[in-house]
């Protein structure tokens, strides 16, 4: 089951938010919890059905960890619960990735070993180390079993995220204010999940489409096919991640549940800084509090600094994926961070605005080449066809992706000639996807901010993008961030 299927929005969503209300409004406050629980673990199994035994018996090892830590908060048991936690991580996501790296360093033939690799682990391990060190540090309480276990398996962020801490979330399910009916809730969440599925099923899927195509025939771009499918690619990122922010958020929102917030504009940014300021940004807060600070930080010294931010985010590539060019997008970054504070070291000069917004898109569409391909082979030819020269037709495979159901009508009126139809709609589609990226207020400042009123407009345009994202299921997809 997913957020963007028939059984999640018809059936799955109204029965978790009448059942919440049912338990609240009748006083069964562990009742809802555990109802809540039940959906989350339901949500899950649909997605996972043998992850969700390492998914909760997680929850429930971390948690006998976690209350004896706030107890007797004693060293070595904070150890072993982070080795249980990032073994664990790094057995199922990474085995075969060391193992394929030791054979072509050794010529050794070692074969693959199928391990089960359950989804979302990457989020909810996290989601657990910080719990765990939060309960050493005394910064924790004893929660009870329902509790941790349902914010752990949270179904709108347990597969891919927000990575959210306790703090943020087991309060909120304490307050009995949240538990009741709000329709201002309601209608906040229900805008954001209608712009959020707009996002995914209207503009990333089909972007994604294109996207597959050049992809899946590498040796045969063309600069013109290869440009189209690196600004496809950044654009379906974009859409898709954003997509999954906004429904998550609103899902969680008609409930009474306030989720931290993981994506604002990044395409915007004028600098790198910004753009990670703004992307994946409780990815960024946990390597920050976790890892960052721990190194050392800023503290020691410019080139400590420079060190531990080039560590940083070549761990947050692993973190991704376990290839090497995951490594090599997350240094990238890391490398142009690192520039960033030189800069910032020896000159007060900047970039106008337009020109580092340029630069900085650039860059981001350059590292993005690095996340989407299988292997460094990949990267070369695909930058080699790039800047080859050859700007030729874009060959049917590729326009044809574009030529959605909704273009085609269009087309009864237009009458226009296959290849003709399929060149607007790409330049349509690209240019569309950096207009929204760029122009439009953010999403969730619009429908979470103190300005949001209800109003007929809003519910109509709410409305015919539910709508018309509900119809066009039929080529239902997972999430990005799902692999991860």
């Amino acid at each position: 089951m997913l957020f963007n299927s028939y059984g999640f929005m018809l059936v799955f969503l109204p029965l978790c938010t009448i059942g919440w209300f049912a338990c609240a409004k009748y006083g069964r406050t562990r009742l809802g919890n555990l109802f809540l629980l039940a959906l989350s673990v339901w949500f899950y199994a649909a997605n996972d059905l043998r992850g969700t035994i390492v998914l909760l018996l997680s929850a429930l090892i971390n948690w006998s960890i976690g209350r004896k830590l706030t107890q007797t908060p004693r060293k070595p048991l904070l150890i072993l619960g982070l080795l249980l936690n990032l073994g664990t991580l790094g057995v199922l996501k990474y085995t075969n990735f060391v193992l394929e790296t030791f054979s072509s360093l050794t010529g050794t033939e070692l074969g693959a070993v199928s391990f089960l690799l359950p989804l979302g682990i990457s989020f909810f391990t996290f989601q657990q180390v910080s719990y765990l060190i939060d309960a050493y540090q005394g910064k924790a309480t004893n929660y009870a079993l329902d509790e941790y276990a349902l914010f752990v398996s949270f179904f709108p962020y347990v597969m891919s995220g927000p990575i959210a801490f306790h703090s943020e979330i087991i309060p909120q399910l304490r307050d009995p204010e949240r538990r009741k009916l709000n329709w201002e809730n309601l209608a906040r969440g229900l805008t954001l999940i209608s712009y959020g599925m707009a996002k995914k099923v209207l503009l990333a899927d089909t972007l994604g489409s294109a996207v597959n195509v050049a992809w899946n025939d590498v040796y045969g771009l063309t600069s013109s096919t290869a440009l189209v499918a690196m600004l496809a690619y950044t654009f379906q990122l974009y859409f898709d991640f954003s997509g999954y922010c906004d429904i998550a958020t609103g899902v969680a929102k008609m409930i009474g549940i306030d989720l931290p917030r993981n994506f604002n504009s990044p395409y915007r940014s004028c600098s790198i800084t910004a753009f990670w300021g703004t992307w994946h940004m409780t990815m960024t807060r946990f390597f920050t509090r976790y890892l960052y600070i721990p190194l050392g930080g800023s503290r020691r010294g410019f080139v400590r600094t420079c060190i531990n931010t080039l560590i940083v985010f070549a761990v947050s590539g692993l973190w991704h994926g376990a290839s090497w060019t995951f490594i090599a997008w997350g240094g990238l970054h890391g490398l142009a961070l690192m520039f960033a504070k030189i800069r910032d070291r020896y000159t007060d000069k900047r970039f106008p605005k337009p020109l580092g917004w340029l630069c900085t898109f650039g860059f981001v569409n350059v590292a993005w080449v690095f996340f989407r391909a299988p292997n460094f082979e990949a990267v070369r030819v695909f930058f080699s066809h790039l800047l080859s020269g050859v700007w030729m037709h874009l060959p049917y495979s590729i326009y044809s992706c574009f030529m959605t159901t909704e273009v085609k009508v269009v087309n009864q009126v237009l009458g226009l000639q296959s290849q003709t139809l399929g060149l607007i709609a790409t330049i349509f589609f690209l240019v569309l996807a950096l207009v929204l990226s760029l122009l439009p207020r953010n999403a969730l400042d619009r429908t979470l901010g103190t300005s949001f009123r209800p109003s007929g407009i809003q519910l109509t345009v709410s409305s015919i993008l539910l709508v018309w994202s509900i119809l066009s299921f039929t080529g239902i997809s997972t999430f990005l961030y799902f692999n991860f």
